[in-house]
């Protein structure tokens, strides 16, 4: 009987002691949880879209499925040409490293980020890196504007989905951007 005391206390403190352990990339999947917004400066959107020269407002969302991975979408917005380009992914973080696997085929790695706050927001900044040739493609610097666990957000975003009636009388659903002065004058 004291075998088998002892041996259930060893256990227990074992399973007490992996349980403490913290799960970094559980955790960084939960902080990225959200839409972010911002831009990508390098040589991303030329790869994408065959746009060298344009510039590009971002919003990227990631959905958690499970403790390590989710879905989401990319909407890049093209300042000159007023066009938007939407993309779907499935998204894995995996040893501290986030892989994001556009529907398309076209994967990349994001690597060298840091999540930080200033001032109140979160802000998300790192590489985006060509998953098949690792070569460094861009930079990103995005705020979160939303967050599945706070409604705060929800008011900032600059992203508005909307659904009803376009201006010229037909039946609208899409994504549409507003631009600081018409955010401004909504609120």
């Amino acid at each position: 009987m004291k075998i088998f005391t002892y041996t259930m206390m060893m256990l227990m403190v074992v399973m007490t002691m992996t349980s403490c352990e913290r799960d970094e990339d559980a955790d960084l999947a939960y902080d990225i949880e959200g839409v972010w917004q911002g831009g990508i400066v390098g040589n991303y959107y030329s790869n994408r879209y065959s746009y060298s020269t344009d510039e590009y407002d971002t919003e990227i969302s990631f959905t958690r499925r499970n403790a390590y991975s989710g879905t989401g979408y990319e909407v890049d917005y093209n300042l000159n040409t007023r066009r938007y380009y939407r993309n779907y992914f499935d998204w894995t973080v995996r040893n501290g490293r986030i892989i994001l696997d556009y529907d398309d085929g076209y994967s990349v790695i994001i690597r060298d980020y840091e999540v930080y706050s200033k001032r109140g927001t979160l802000r998300f900044r790192g590489y985006f890196d060509n998953y098949d040739t690792r070569e460094q493609m861009a930079s990103f610097n995005l705020i979160k504007v939303e967050d599945p666990n706070d409604y705060y957000y929800d008011r900032y975003s600059r992203y508005v989905r909307t659904r009803g009636v376009a201006p010229d009388g037909s039946v609208a659903e899409a994504d549409s951007v507003m631009t600081e002065k018409e955010s401004s004058t909504k609120e």
